[in-house]
């Protein structure tokens, strides 16, 4: 199933005060129209990250979900968009919301996540949030198993090539390849696939 993304970093009582007490979105009152907002460090970055994960730790995910938008939209923090996917997804935190957790996904694939990658092809192949998207789904596990990023990757388009899907017409010798590279990555369902055995 989908997991987020295991944040590292110890957790600090503080960093949870300081996630309680601070609003979580600069209201635009104080600023002069048109006034440039400056890029936010990497160590403020971290910290609204590793307050986003107390939060969801402490039964707080609701505000976790919009301190992960802000990463994920206005930092280009990749693994904040993977976690805010999963968490639209499942509707941890808020509404199940199919489109904004495919819309993270494309952003942290964006950002060459591959974990955000698998999650944003198999969406684009069940139609989760939005259309079946053949073609794209089938590049992007064809990219992951060409990446060596896990074995069902290279499963999947293997499957959707012999099945014809994303492609022009079924290729039954091409899916042997990538049930090949499945197995030989261990992933069992391939190897029962491979013609004359692993």
């Amino acid at each position: 199933g989908m997991a987020r993304a295991v944040l590292r970093g110890r957790f600090l009582l503080p960093a949870l005060a300081v996630a309680l007490c601070m609003p979580v979105a600069a209201s635009a009152g104080g600023q002069s129209a048109g006034a440039e907002k400056m890029p936010r460090t990497a160590q403020e970055i971290r910290r609204d990250r590793e307050n986003a994960d107390s939060l969801i730790r402490f039964g707080q995910p609701a505000t976790a979900r919009e301190i992960l938008q802000t990463l994920c939209y206005d930092d280009g923090d990749d693994v904040a968009c993977q976690n805010l996917g999963v968490m639209a997804m499942t509707g941890e935190g808020g509404d199940v919301d199919m489109a904004a957790g495919r819309a993270a996904f494309a952003r942290g694939c964006d950002l060459q996540l591959l974990e955000a990658c698998q999650n944003l092809a198999d969406a684009l192949v069940s139609g989760d949030g939005g259309p079946v998207e053949d073609v794209r789904a089938l590049s992007l596990y064809l990219e992951l198993c060409q990446r060596r990023y896990g074995g069902r990757n290279c499963y999947f388009a293997a499957l959707m090539i012999e099945e014809g899907r994303g492609v022009t017409h079924p290729d039954a010798a091409k899916a042997q390849e990538g049930y090949r590279s499945a197995c030989d990555m261990r992933y069992r369902p391939a190897c029962d696939r491979v013609k004359g055995g692993p």
